[in-house]
């Protein structure tokens, strides 16, 4: 199977040491929580994943120029493997 790649920007809010993520491109803003950056970054892999796998027509990226960002937030670019995501159909 052919890997399809795709890459999303998100928004980390920094909150007390904890990490809100804002995935602006995916059903119209998803919001997920993480522990840490890095945990935060794997959430958002995954949901994005999960999202898109069984999609034929992918939302578009917003340029992160385009973000609305305050001087606390991060942006990050999320690349995914869709193929990881997608069910494998036995063999028959």
């Amino acid at each position: 199977m052919q890997a399809q790649m795709v890459t999303y920007p998100v928004i980390l809010h920094p909150d007390n040491g904890e990490y809100n993520v804002e995935i602006p491109d995916i059903n119209n803003d998803t919001w997920i929580r993480g522990t840490s950056a890095a945990q935060a970054l794997i959430l958002a892999k995954e949901v994005i994943g999960k999202t898109l796998a069984g999609l034929s027509e992918l939302p578009p990226a917003t340029p992160t120029n385009q973000l609305p960002v305050s001087d606390q937030d991060i942006q990050h670019l999320v690349t995914v493997d869709l193929s990881a995501f997608r069910l494998v159909e036995p063999a028959e």
